[in-house]
């Protein structure tokens, strides 16, 4: 798969042939992305064209809006997923104010034109200017029969919508089971294994800290069943997130790791964490007594979780 980044305004020939485009954000690539590219792809075989996704390097809203967003995927793991279903070329639009103020005509116009598409395939609900005007009701009449359109009706799973919304707030809610349903695969989470105050060496629990991109959606506080890797092998593991309440008073909060079967120095390796199943809160111990008797308790039963799974 190419990668190519695109600022405002587009030149000629950017992929040199007819293109079969799928439209979205895509932001955690999940089980309704997945079916939209999917037909993408498939259509884009029946043509015999490249098969091409287009999306932005941020959030609409936050230049629109001004708002701070958080992400389910960052750029690497949205382009990790894209690859791996099939995607001929990635395009990352630079989402910056003189982008932000085409009208929906121009949109068409000037990239989806441009880009030389033959067949775009896009959510019922995607938008390219205000809602009311740039919806997919009225795409053919700004498209002009230059290109054929695919409107792909609303996914949903056990009645509930797939939506990036909807997953975000399941993981803030520490519902990863949920949030696996509709991603289609345990959230993820990736960085480097940063420098802690080695707290968990002391109890006998040696954790890796991880240090991951600030815009990405934080789970819930408290102690997970997950997988981790490091080194390029995985680990059962249990992971906290939180404010290491026992032992101090820090305002950070901290994602740490202790992995099963690993006790190595792993600073600065890339880290890579699956969020399974939330299994309880976090607890202000009266001693690292205490503590450490808890977390011998959370490995028998996160050992437990994955025998059974």
């Amino acid at each position: 798969m190419q990668i190519i980044h695109l600022t405002y305004p587009v030149k000629e020939n950017v992929i040199p042939s007819k293109i079969v485009l799928a439209l979205g954000f895509f932001d955690g690539v999940h089980r309704g992305h997945q079916h939209l590219i999917k037909l993408a792809a498939k259509t884009a075989q029946e043509k015999r064209l490249p098969l091409v996704v287009m999306t932005f390097d941020r959030h609409p809203k936050e230049v629109y809006q001004k708002a701070k967003v958080t992400y389910i995927d960052s750029a690497a793991e949205k382009a990790y997923k894209m690859e791996h279903l099939g995607v001929d070329y990635l395009i990352i639009i630079h989402f910056n104010q003189g982008f932000s103020q085409l009208t929906p005509q121009q949109f068409v116009d000037q990239i989806i034109v441009k880009l030389n598409t033959d067949t775009v395939v896009a959510g019922f609900d995607y938008t390219y200017g205000p809602r009311e005007i740039a919806n997919m009701k009225n795409f053919p009449k700004f498209a002009k029969g230059r290109f054929q359109i695919i409107d792909v009706p609303k996914q949903s799973y056990d009645g509930q919508k797939i939506g990036s919304t909807e997953i975000k707030q399941a993981i803030e809610d520490g519902k990863m089971e949920f949030a696996a349903q509709l991603l289609g695969a345990p959230y993820v989470m990736s960085g480097i294994v940063g420098h802690g105050l080695r707290n968990g060496h002391k109890l006998g629990f040696p954790t890796a800290n991880l240090v991951w991109s600030e815009n990405k959606v934080l789970p819930k506080v408290g102690v997970y069943a997950t997988k981790t890797k490091i080194g390029g092998k995985w680990y059962d593991s249990m992971t906290s997130v939180g404010y290491n309440v026992t032992i101090n008073q820090s305002k950070r909060i901290f994602i740490e790791s202790n992995l099963f079967g690993f006790d190595q120095e792993a600073y600065d390796q890339k880290m890579i964490i699956k969020w399974y199943k939330y299994t309880r809160g976090e607890i202000k111990f009266a001693d690292l007594a205490g503590l450490k008797k808890q977390m011998m308790q959370d490995k028998a039963e996160i050992k437990a979780y994955f025998a059974n799974k």
